[in-house]
């Protein structure tokens, strides 16, 4: 593993954005255009709120440390703690303040054997600015596994921790503008725009009178959702790719825009929306499409109040206990030897009862049993989901072989590729391991290991109706088990 990193191809692209009085880093010096722009300017005023003037002298601080998937004119579109093995760059992001001309250093570490990839080293401007550094995938490919950004310099330093996964990016909203006395979001999600006369329905719904509002918390085919109301418009999130929506309402019919990660941009990740209100104000449908040129409108976004009991009549007519019921369950157990040049891979695949072994080119060994309890056949919306799972490990010169055994239990879409995963993906979590329940690499030899992990079932029909419990397994290879629960009423 040691050497193939040394085959890390990295690229920097510095971006240190400065404020009024200072300046860009990049390929030459020119004047700062940070403030410039509407959107630079909620930037500033947000960041001034938080941190005070960031013209006033004082000690150098390093402000808001974190990994994106990309920027937009310095700024980050999104912050981001999993990245996708297929990532092709890696995004650190930063504020500096109270700098004269330093130098920044920036470090990323492959925790997992402790492995220097890369440092960039770069002059800041005076006083404060932005920094951007990028890191390439290599040409192997990126290892699985925990990393880590060390970003340092005048006599201070900030770290952040991300994660290499097997899967589909995570990330969350940017959120330096939240609580800032702008129009946040306004800036974060992108004006609509809005003109003294209400728009009127395109897509088909007619707007009537209604007493309801869509403020409040719903559970849709999209992920759960939340609306709220700001400045006489409505805006809401929903979990769904870290999806956003802002417009305003005609009646029962809410008109507005939609917006995903990774860009929030037109034209695969925004376009037009229109959800109408059902007559007691307890469920909705909506149409969407992509931009807002297309005539073509594409149907089925559903939701249903949260904590409203729209259902018992139907309920108690049918018969069936409203909740999660199992349907299916799907073993992917690689039970051939696979090797590498540095490595030897084995495993002893059960559902409940995984053995694996990675045995290094010098005799080093990490091996490991991991017991699992099986979920239930029945849970009730949010009911409290409750795994335990007890690690038993062999470890012969582990702090030679530089690798774990990790294991996770993960929700998500049950129609997702069992090696993929979205955003609105979440894990159960021990209070001690939390997410990742890991033996290997700095444990014992002989270490046994319990754990409990924690998460509630999604909420009524969430999921677009169902939803997965997806057990991973991973010691030089990946081992799964797939419960796919679906929701019946």
């Amino acid at each position: 593993m040691k050497t193939k990193l040394i085959a890390l191809v990295a690229m920097l692209t510095i971006c240190i954005v400065a404020l009024s009085g200072c300046t860009d880093i990049s390929d030459s010096y020119k004047p700062g255009s940070f403030g410039a722009t509407e959107e630079e300017q909620q930037i500033v005023d947000a960041v001034t709120e938080k941190y005070g003037d960031m013209t006033a002298s004082g000690e150098p601080r390093l402000l808001e440390v974190m990994m994106t998937s990309s920027t937009v004119n310095f700024i980050p579109v999104d912050k981001v703690l999993k990245y996708s093995k297929d990532s092709e760059e890696l995004y650190a992001w930063f504020i500096y303040d109270n700098f004269n001309y330093d130098t920044i250093s920036v470090e990323w570490i492959y925790l997992e054997s402790d492995y220097s990839i890369y440092t960039f080293e770069s002059e800041t401007g005076e006083d404060f600015g932005r920094g951007t550094f990028i890191l390439e995938q290599p040409d192997d490919g990126w290892p699985l596994g925990d990393y880590r950004v060390v970003i340092s310099g005048a006599g201070i330093e900030e770290s952040v921790d991300f994660e290499i996964i097997d899967g589909a990016t995570v990330s969350e909203p940017f959120d330096l503008l939240d609580g800032a006395t702008v129009d946040s979001h306004k800036a974060d999600f992108g004006s609509s725009g809005t003109s003294d006369e209400t728009p009127a329905p395109q897509s088909g719904f007619t707007a009537e009178s209604t007493s309801h509002s869509f403020v409040g918390e719903w559970s849709s085919n999209w992920g759960d959702m939340e609306f709220w109301e700001s400045d006489g418009k409505i805006y809401g999130e929903y979990t769904h790719d870290a999806g956003r929506l802002e417009g305003v309402v005609n009646g029962d019919v809410f008109i507005g825009t939609w917006s995903e990660s990774p860009s929030y941009a037109e034209p695969n990740d925004a376009g037009d929306v229109e959800i109408k209100l059902s007559s007691d104000g307890n469920s909705f449908e909506g149409n969407w499409r992509y931009g807002s040129d297309s005539s073509t409108w594409s149907g089925g976004w559903t939701g249903t109040r949260v904590g409203e009991s729209t259902t018992a009549t139907s309920s108690a007519s049918s018969g069936v206990t409203p909740g999660w019921y199992l349907v299916t369950v799907e073993d992917y157990g690689d039970k051939v030897i696979s090797t590498n040049d540095y490595y030897s891979y084995d495993v002893d695949y059960e559902r409940g009862n995984v053995w694996t072994s990675n045995t290094g080119d010098h005799g080093e060994t990490v091996q490991v049993r991991t017991i699992s309890d099986e979920p239930e056949d029945f849970y009730a919306a949010e009911e409290e989901i409750v795994i335990n799972v007890r690690k038993e490990g062999e470890l012969i010169a582990p702090d030679d072989l530089g690798l774990y055994d990790t294991s996770s239990i993960g929700i998500d879409f049950a129609d997702v590729a069992v090696d993929r995963g979205t955003s609105s993906s979440y894990s159960l979590e021990d209070e001690t391991y939390g997410a990742y329940f890991k033996m290997g690499w700095g444990d014992q030899t002989g270490d046994i290991k319990e754990g409990t992990f924690k998460a509630n079932a999604p909420g009524a029909d969430a999921f677009g109706g169902s939803f997965r419990i997806l057990y991973y397994y991973s010691n030089g290879g990946t081992y799964r088990t797939n419960y796919i629960y679906e929701w019946k009423e």
